[in-house]
Order: structure tokens, then sequence, then C-alpha cells
């Protein structure tokens, strides 16, 4: 049996949450639920049967004109909830449901035909829909059929079994009023359940992208680890010259980079999802802050025998958050410098339109629209390396955001290569609400 379908041995179904066919027939998690609350209510049904059946026999005495019909129902009744139970009533259920209703509203009208009360027969066809919609869980489409079914039934009844009464066009309206309210209804559990079905959709993707996360942070981790002991362990050789001891030492600081970067970005990944990264406000001096982070990534582009141009204009104080505003420009230049095999990798800063504008230029391989619109976007949970390794940038819009910034990606001005930009406001701006 396939993982994630679940066999039902004494009904002999196989059920599978998303509703696919199977070895027998589709059999999904809502038709089970739909199957359940349809049996609940078939105790109500019988209990309100048994009790009209009691008032009328004593109103009307045990022999009066439409008494068979009356355990005729019954009878159906009980009938059609002890199906409900096999697999022949699994397999069409919806249309047994509809059926047992026509049937129930033509016994109605039987029974009218002989007691002569229009109320009865009105009150019962009435009922229908409006049960139907508040017990069965089996769409619009089925839902419109029933009411088809009554409005179709009235109008026989009225027409072949006609009962004289000067409350005809109230009864009428009623009945029209009844469908159309099991009508919205119907279509409002419709909706509500599609919406429960999207969250829970949702929910089960955020945890297989999490899965994914936490399994490439674990092997980003891993191999980072094993090679640290390697390079510990030549660093140990008593024979390594001063050169090998300096790029030794190199590696050991590429690789711990990479990892302290990795786990930040997962660490804060689940705070984006949430909504829930807040920047924290202060006046800080920008200037300061990019050397900061051009000095670091500085060194990790000569690691990987790159260039990094740095550009940066006089930039004015103003209110950032200093562990958020590195981590953006850091995210831009980790990716900016990862995908460059060969060349320079560029930093730029200004200020334009009252913003401070950062701009990460590199010249590495041209990317297709489709993948420059998804750069800033949270990645997709499909075990792609690439979009794994973009999960920093997502993490920078969402940091950016917070502070009332924007990011942005474009391809290079004139040349090869991809521009990342990300702009902070001068004046302070409203925060991010954290959610409660």
């Amino acid at each position: 049996m396939a993982e994630g379908s679940k066999y039902n041995g004494s009904s002999g179904l196989t059920k599978s949450g998303v509703g696919r066919a199977t070895s027998k027939f589709s059999w999904t998690e809502d038709d089970e639920e739909s199957l359940r609350v349809l049996k609940l209510a078939g105790a109500l049904g019988i209990f309100m049967l048994l009790a009209y059946l009691a008032y009328d026999q004593q109103v009307r005495g045990q022999h009066a004109p439409g008494t068979d019909p009356h355990w005729l129902i019954l009878a159906a009744t009980c009938l059609f909830f002890g199906l409900s139970w096999t697999d022949a009533f699994k397999r069409r259920w919806k249309f047994w449901i509809l059926l047992y209703n026509v049937v129930l509203i033509a016994t109605l009208i039987l029974i009218s035909r002989e007691t002569g009360d229009p109320e009865s027969r009105f009150i019962a066809i009435m009922l229908c829909p409006l049960a139907t919609a508040s017990f069965v869980s089996w769409g619009t489409r089925w839902q419109f059929a029933m009411a088809l079914t009554a409005v179709l039934g009235y109008a026989f009844a009225e027409h072949f079994v006609p009962i004289a009464s000067p409350f005809w066009m109230y009864r009428w309206m009623g009945l029209i009023a009844a469908v159309i309210f099991a009508q919205y209804t119907s279509i409002f559990i419709e909706r509500y359940r599609r919406r429960l079905r999207k969250q829970v959709e949702d929910l089960e993707e955020a945890a297989r992208f999490r899965q994914t996360q936490i399994a490439t942070m674990a092997h980003d981790i891993r191999s980072p680890v094993a090679a640290l002991s390697g390079y510990v362990n030549l660093l140990e050789e008593v024979d390594i010259s001063q050169n090998e001891r300096t790029d030794l030492l190199g590696r050991i600081g590429s690789t711990a980079w990479n990892m302290d970067l990795v786990v930040s970005n997962v660490l804060d990944y689940y705070e984006a999802q949430d909504d829930d990264i807040v920047a924290g406000l202060a006046e800080l001096d920008p200037n300061q802050l990019l050397n900061e982070v051009a000095e670091d990534c500085g060194l990790q582009a000569r690691r990987r025998r790159l260039h990094l141009r740095v550009e940066l204009m006089s930039l004015p104080a103003c209110k950032l958050d200093r562990r958020h505003f590195q981590r953006i420009v850091r995210n831009m230049l980790a990716y900016a410098i990862g995908r460059t095999a060969t060349g320079e990798v560029t930093l730029r800063a200004g200020v334009r339109n009252d913003t401070i504008a950062i701009e990460v230029t590199d010249s590495g391989p041209m990317l297709t629209q489709e993948q420059l619109d998804a750069l800033f976007q949270r990645p997709k949970s499909n075990g792609d390396r690439s979009a794994v390794r973009g999960l920093g940038l997502y993490i920078a819009r969402a940091m950016a955001e917070a502070a009332g910034g924007r990011t942005e990606a474009r391809f290079a001005d004139g040349r090869r290569g991809l521009t990342l930009v990300a702009e902070f406001p001068l004046e302070e701006q409203p925060l991010k609400a954290r959610r409660p």
C-alpha cells in the first residue's frame, strides 16, 4: 500500500487524503467525514419519523387512511441508513441520498392523497433540501439537484394531487425561500471547506519546506564540519609549510562563514513565515555598517578568487536595525559571490529619492525572467539547491520590508550579470506590526 493512504479492512476501501483513484475507487477523507455526519443524522431522522407516526395515530387512529405509507417510510429510512455501512452505498452515496429523498417525497405525496392534508407534505418536502444542506456535505451541484427535486416534486403534487387551500401561494413562496436558503448554506459550507482544505495544504507545504530546509541545513553543516575536522588535522601536521597553513586557515574561515550564514537564515526563516520579523530601529551610521560588511564579505570573495569592488558614497545617519541591515547586505553579497565563478562583485551605496539604496552587482551567468522574478520570493519546497541558496534573499526582503524598505532584482546594466537592490527610507516609516 502506498504511503499516505490508509486501507480499511472492514470495507475493503482504500482511502486517500488527496482523493486520487486507488485500487477500487476514489474515497477521500471528506467523503468519510460526510458519511459519518450522515449516520449521526440518521438517528435524528428515525426519531422524528417515529414521533410523527405516533402523533398521527393518536389524532387520526391506528387504522386511518395513510397509516401504511408511514410505516413504509420508516422501513425505507431504516434500510437506507443500514445500507450506508456497505461498499455499494459508499460507491454512489450522493446518488443514494438523492434517490432516498425522491422516494420520501413520492411517499409523502401518496399519504397526502389519502389524508387530504396539504400541510404535512409541504413541510416534509420543504425540509428535504434544508436537511441535506445541514447534514450532507455533497457540494453545491448535488444540493441544487436536491432543490430541483423538491420544487418539481411539490409542483407534481399540486398538479396531480391537488388539495384545495387558500394559502397555496404562501407555500410556494416558503418552498422557494427554503431551497434558496439551503443552496446558499451549501455554498457557504463548500467555500468554508475549501478554505480549510487550502489552509491544511499550506500547512503541509510549509511542513515539507521546513523538513527540506532542516535536511539541507544538516547537509550544509555536516559537510563543512567534516571539512573543518580535516583542515584542523592538517594544521596539526608538523611539516606543513607556511603557505599551506595560510591556505588552510582561509578554507577554515570560508567554511565557518558559510555555516554561520546558513544557520542564521534558517533560524530567521521561521520568523519570516509567521510575519514576526520586527525591526528594532536606532540612529546608526550606515557607512560604518557597510564597511564592516564589505570587509567581512571581501575576505570571502578573495577566498573564492573574486574581486569585491566597493563604491560607497557618504551616507547620512538614519534609523536602522543593525543586525537586519548587515544581514540584508551580507545575504545579497553572499548570493552574488556564490553564483559568480570568475570576475568581480560590486557593492554600491548612495542616496536616491529620500532612500538609502544598496546595490550589489555581479558578473555571474544570466537568469531567465522567471528566475529573476522569483529571487526574493520564498523558495519552493522542491529540494532545488538553487532555491535553498535563495533563502538568504527571501530573508533579506522580509527584513527590509519590516524596516519600511523594499528589495528588487534586475539584470545588470549593459553587461551580463545581476543587480540586487535594497532601499531603506531616510525618514522613519511605520513598522510592520507583529501578529498577536
